[in-house]
Parts: structure tokens; sequence; C-alpha cells
């Protein structure tokens, strides 16, 4: 697309004030948003409308039929059709989409506040930034002037035993300067990874369809994907019939070795990096 433009190494610092990159890209029709108040508005429009969200409801099965039902510890649910997008939270729930996909885990932390002046001098423009490493980091600044760094990787959806562990020493790497920051707040989430990185999509009924797979990139991409699957349901399968006819490969090695294998790739990958081959 016409928004992108490429920065030379003399030009990074604009952008972010660290030596650790060769050059980079913007992509000036991107920008970056607060997920959370994005998914509470978006909740909240869907009550507006009537719309009735139950949470901590854990599904337990879903039987198929005329009128599907999902069955909950604390009752059921009967519908005329039935989306299922619980991505990376599915389990062994539905085996026929869930051997497809892999939960993996992904860390962020946030420092303390910083000097106002500190911030705006590591990232003057104020954009987000991630790498391109094979395993990336991803930052940006808060509004209260923090610096929010992510990064790492848990493949089979594992948290590490120290969140903190792998991504301080990388932000240190990008951002010296921050060396005796505290971190205030660290967490962790799961995302749902395809082989192909590409969202998988399809039905496993003639009236249940599902979605998942966004690979690290559902903020953006569940938005389309929800609105094709809208569509679907209300009879205008073009697109759907698009995304669907899209092949989802199974990770080698089967439930007992697709993890370490997967472990085993990315850590090629990560010395490739390294090497800077």
């Amino acid at each position: 697309h016409t928004g992108l433009e490429m920065v030379s190494k003399a030009e990074v610092g604009k952008y972010v004030k660290s030596d650790r990159y060769v050059g980079g890209m913007i992509d000036r029709l991107g920008g970056h948003i607060h997920p959370l108040n994005l998914v509470l508005g978006e909740a909240a429009a869907v009550e507006s409308l009537g719309g009735k969200i139950f949470e901590n409801s854990r599904v337990t099965g879903v039987d198929m039929g005329a009128n599907p039902v999902v069955r909950t510890a604390r009752g059921s649910v009967k519908a005329k059709y039935v989306l299922v997008c619980g991505n990376a939270y599915l389990g062994s729930m539905l085996p026929k989409i869930t051997d497809k996909m892999m939960p993996v885990s992904s860390q962020v932390m946030a420092t303390e506040p910083l000097d106002a002046k500190l911030i705006e001098e590591l990232l003057p423009a104020n954009y987000c930034v991630e790498d391109a490493n094979y395993v990336l980091d991803y930052y940006r600044r808060t509004a209260d002037n923090r610096l929010l760094y992510g990064g790492g990787i848990g493949y089979g959806g594992q948290d590490p035993a120290n969140l903190t562990g792998v991504i301080r020493p990388n932000m240190l790497k990008t951002f010296p300067q921050l060396a005796n920051t505290k971190i205030e707040f660290a967490w962790s989430g799961n995302f749902a990874l395809t082989l192909t990185r590409i969202p998988h999509m399809g039905k496993l009924a003639d009236n249940v369809y599902f979605s998942h797979g966004d690979s690290g990139h559902g903020v953006t991409t569940t938005h389309l994907l929800g609105k094709i699957l809208g569509e679907a349901v209300a009879g205008h399968s073009g697109r759907y019939d698009v995304w669907s006819s899209l092949q989802a490969l199974p990770f080698p090695g089967g439930k007992t070795f697709r993890v370490p294998l997967t472990v085993l790739g990315a850590w090629w990958y990560g010395m490739r990096d390294k090497l800077g081959v």
C-alpha cells in the first residue's frame, strides 16, 4: 500500500532513540489503540442493542443439530447459529479445529511512570514499534508516560516462571538508559498460532461456524473476520467462501511433539537473527 516509508539508519533516531536498529519502515496508515478500552466499548455497544454477554461461563460442550446447544457448568443456551471464537482458550473441547492451532503465550510489562523528558527522548514521534526478529519485541508509550514493552514466546501457552526474565533484558538492549527503571506491572496472554500464520475459518456443522488462529494480529483481523462471519450467517457467503477455502494444515508432530518441534524451529530462526543471516 502507499503508506509505507523506508527509514535509514541515520533517520531512526527521529522515531526511536536506540542504536539497536540498522533501519526501519513506517506505516503511515497504521496507528495504536488501547485494546481493553476497545473491547469494553464494543461490549457496551452490543448490550445497548439488546445483546447479552455472560462472563465467567466456561463452555463445556457444543451439541450439534438443527438448533445447536452450547453447554456450560451453570446452564445451556439454545441457538439457531453458533459462532465458535474461543481462539487460544478452546483447550481440547473441539479437536477438529484445535488440532490445527497452537496456543502461544506472550508477555508484556510496564515500567514505572518515566520523566516526561525521558520518554519523549526515547520515542519522540510517539509511534508504536515492533522489530523484525522471528520472536519480536513490541513497545509504545502510554498516556501516563510509562514504557509498555512486550515480547517473549511460550509455545503451548505456558507462562515462564519469571514474566520479565526475557523481555526486561531485551528492553535494556533497546534502551540501556532504563537500567535503573522499575517494572511495576507484568502480565501475559495467549494467542492462537496456525502453521501458515493465516487465520482459520470454517464450519463444524451447517449452523456452527468458527474463526481463530489470528497468530498475534487478532486486534485487527478479528474485526474483519467477525464481520465476514456475520455476513455468512445472514446468507451472504461470498467473502466467507474465500476465507474458508484456505487450507489449514496441522502442526507437524501431533499433540505430543508439535511444541518441541516448534521450539526447535524458533531456536533455529532466532540464531539466524543473532548471526544476522
